[in-house]
């Protein structure tokens, strides 16, 4: 196995080549369902399910979580007014006007299927929203939703990709972090707990002043994030292979077109976690 080495600083962050032949949609700890069978099976015969009238033209993002500790994951879904047309940033990118969250759903085909009227339904159109996600980024034991959106920021007044994280308390979405940038402006993010801590990190590709990029992970720290690590540059692309739609097992990158493993050491002896 070869061994890609990124890392200047402690603890160390390393990126190991793997083969992703499936990986990339593997699952963390499984929990309660109220989705249907990934295979195709819904809820009751179709006179017994009420499908949502959701187009799946219209949605933009989603992701699946336990965001209420009730032990059953949630659907979350950014997604368009219906009436209009495809929105992109100059990047082609896709955003939206609202998030709606359903705890009744299934998944067939990698497809989210709603069911019936949302549980609850938030207006975004003022701040772009382009990505959801969730995780346990402050270490409540409870999965924060996390919006990539892009707009300005009153101490960063350009528009940009920026992370908001919000708890969802009695119906209402309760901001945790409207965090005005990270470090650079970045391409892509995503949560995962990288050292293990039960607590989500940021995983951030970002780009330098020189078009280069970097990878940096940061923790939560109470009242916002710090950088934990930080890669060397990287030329050449970058991107992250997991399936963004539910929490994964391990980080994958691809690097100029090869796959890697990330993950932080906390000494110089590199350990290869998994073998594909």
């Amino acid at each position: 196995m070869k061994i890609f080495r990124v890392i200047r600083w402690l603890p160390i962050l390393f990126l190991i080549s793997v083969l992703v032949s499936g990986c990339a949609d593997s699952m963390g700890e499984k929990m309660p369902d109220n989705t249907a069978d990934t295979t195709g099976t819904t809820f009751g015969t179709e006179k017994e399910t009420e499908k949502s009238s959701e187009s799946q033209s219209d949605i933009i993002s989603w992701f699946t979580a336990d965001i209420n500790d009730d032990e059953k994951k949630e659907l979350l879904m950014i997604t368009k007014d219906s009436s209009s047309a495809v929105m992109t940033l100059a990047t082609g990118e896709r955003y939206g006007t609202g998030l709606k969250i359903y705890s009744k759903f299934a998944i067939l085909n990698d497809t989210p299927v709603p069911q019936g009227e949302p549980d609850y339904q938030f207006d975004l159109t003022e701040i772009k929203p382009l990505d959801i996600q969730a995780g346990d980024i402050n270490g409540d034991g409870i999965a924060e939703i996390a919006v990539c959106v892009y707009k300005t920021a009153e101490f960063h007044p350009v528009p940009a990709k920026r992370p908001f994280f919000y708890d969802l308390k009695e119906g209402r979405l309760e901001p945790i972090w409207l965090g005005s940038r990270l470090s650079r402006p970045f391409a892509d993010c995503i949560l995962f707990d990288v050292d293990h801590d039960d607590i989500e990190e940021i995983i951030s590709i970002e780009f330098t002043e020189n078009g280069n990029k970097v990878l940096t992970v940061y923790d939560w720290k109470g009242f916002g994030f710090e950088v934990k690590a930080i890669s060397n540059e990287i030329e050449g692309t970058v991107n992250f292979l997991n399936n963004t739609n539910s929490r994964a097992d391990v980080v994958l990158v691809e690097i100029a077109g090869e796959s890697h493993q990330l993950y932080l050491e906390e000494g110089e002896v590199i350990k290869c976690i998994k073998d594909y």
